[in-house]
């Protein structure tokens, strides 16, 4: 070999980026090992789920490969849930009698696409307000809605909840919906989408005579169509998964949401865990389903709007 050609086989070697063998494999191993920490809890999870409530932890102390196959496979825990338990002394401690988590579901999927309607539409408006007209304390009111972004509904929660007392609204729709509607990560996600909007199209819209109303309904939404879908995703999967505010605002039996009817699995004496699995397990479905078709669209709904790293 030409000490040219050796030089250049050196230079190769030394070029930054290429990793050597060993260094790829060690690579790999890591992501093998942490793929597994986050997989196997998962795997875990759905075999408990078909699992005879006294055989769920038979098998995890000391660990064996069989808590993660559901050995004596059983749909218990399923039918417990969706109609209630046959077994004495699950059916009153779970709180679930009669399909109680089957109404679960569909409270939570009423009350979540009652969300996305209701405060879409008006968190929808809201940013357009702020994109497109200019009023005597614009940049407070945004600040304000900027700054509900940082609170936690922990913080408010007494009052709210003293509120929406005084209001007569304990245990009904409204008083579990009215606190949601105003969510300022969707007005902040409209606000970007419609400030980035040309002027040009605008000012042409409004000399050819068109209304605000139309604007926004005909030119301003079709055009923000994927903040439209990260906003009405955020909006669902934030009612989806409240837990905090249902429990305390509707705690009447048939007024449960998903989360709440899951946490009635763990009981002051014991946990009935093939139900908590099963319960988890059906309340993450509906999420997925959603998720899986509309990423795509989620993702570059935020990274217009400026949302990113």
């Amino acid at each position: 070999m030409s000490a040219f050609g050796a030089s250049r086989e050196i230079e190769t070697e030394r070029q930054p980026g290429t990793a050597r063998p060993w260094q790829r494999l060690v690579g790999y191993a890591l992501l093998i090992l942490t793929a597994a920490i986050a997989i196997l809890p998962l795997l875990w999870a759905v075999a408990a789920s078909f699992t005879p409530l006294e055989k769920v932890t038979e098998y995890t102390f000391p660990l064996s490969w069989k808590a993660f196959i559901p050995v004596d496979f059983t749909l218990e825990a399923y039918r417990g849930l969706l109609f209630g338990n046959q077994r004495e002394g699950l059916s009153e401690a779970s709180g679930l009698v009669g399909g109680g988590f089957a109404r679960a579901l569909w409270n939570s999927l009423v009350l979540s696409l009652a969300t996305v309607l209701i405060s879409g539409l008006a968190s929808a408006l809201a940013g357009f307000a702020f994109a497109r007209f200019r009023f005597r304390g614009q940049g407070l009111l945004f600040a304000v809605v900027v700054i509900s972004i940082m609170i936690p509904t922990e913080v408010i929660v007494i009052p709210l909840y003293i509120s929406v007392r005084d209001l007569g609204l304990i245990n009904t729709w409204p008083g579990v919906l009215l606190p949601m509607l105003a969510n300022g990560v969707a007005i902040f996600l409209f606000r970007q989408a419609f400030a980035e909007l040309p002027q040009d199209l605008i000012d042409a819209a409004r000399v050819d005579g068109a209304s605000w109303a139309r604007i926004f309904a005909q030119i301003a939404l079709p055009l923000t169509a994927p903040v439209l879908v990260s906003a009405a995703l955020f909006l669902f999967l934030e009612t989806w998964n409240a837990f905090f505010w249902p429990l305390l605002a509707a705690p009447q039996a048939d007024m449960r949401v998903v989360q709440v009817a899951v946490s009635l699995a763990k009981q002051e004496r014991r946990v009935i865990w093939n139900q908590l699995m099963a319960g988890s397990l059906l309340a993450a479905i509906v999420p997925i389903l959603l998720m899986i078709p509309l990423q795509r669209y989620y993702v570059r709904g935020l990274v217009d709007t400026g949302l990113r790293e």
